[in-house]
């Protein structure tokens, strides 16, 4: 066998140290949006998620997905509000915009920019 050829990978580890950890996680908050929840289960999916928000100083980006469709509801705005009193750079992404069309695509990304006070160039448009 030729000289420097392993295919063992834990013999290749430096001193059988850990693997890094990984460079981006991804955390879902649940329960937001169009989730049919009790007025007591969304309390609590609430206090939870300010509290995940508010614990994790590690988080170095939020982002908000919207329906680019819908003008934004009081829970959109309740998670933007988390994320800037969390301190958590954030940016709003506008899903299901391939839903529309060319001519409702500017309007409805107005909608989602006033109703959640985006600054310019936000939000994003993505599609699935």
């Amino acid at each position: 066998k030729p000289k420097g050829n392993n295919n063992n990978a834990k013999k290749n580890t430096a001193g059988g140290a850990p693997p890094p950890p990984p460079i981006l996680g991804l955390a879902d908050l649940p329960g937001f949006g169009y989730a049919k929840l009790s007025k007591d289960a969304k309390e609590n999916v609430e206090i939870a998620a300010e509290r995940y928000l508010s614990a994790r100083r590690e988080l170095a980006l939020g982002v908000l997905l919207v329906d680019a469709r819908r003008v934004p509801s009081s829970d959109d705005r309740a998670v933007l509000a988390a994320l800037y009193d969390a301190g958590v750079p954030l940016v709003v992404a506008a899903t299901k915009s391939d839903k529309l069309t060319k001519s409702e695509l500017g309007p409805a990304l107005m909608k989602v920019r006033d109703g959640l006070g985006l600054p310019e160039g936000q939000p994003l448009c993505v599609s699935g």
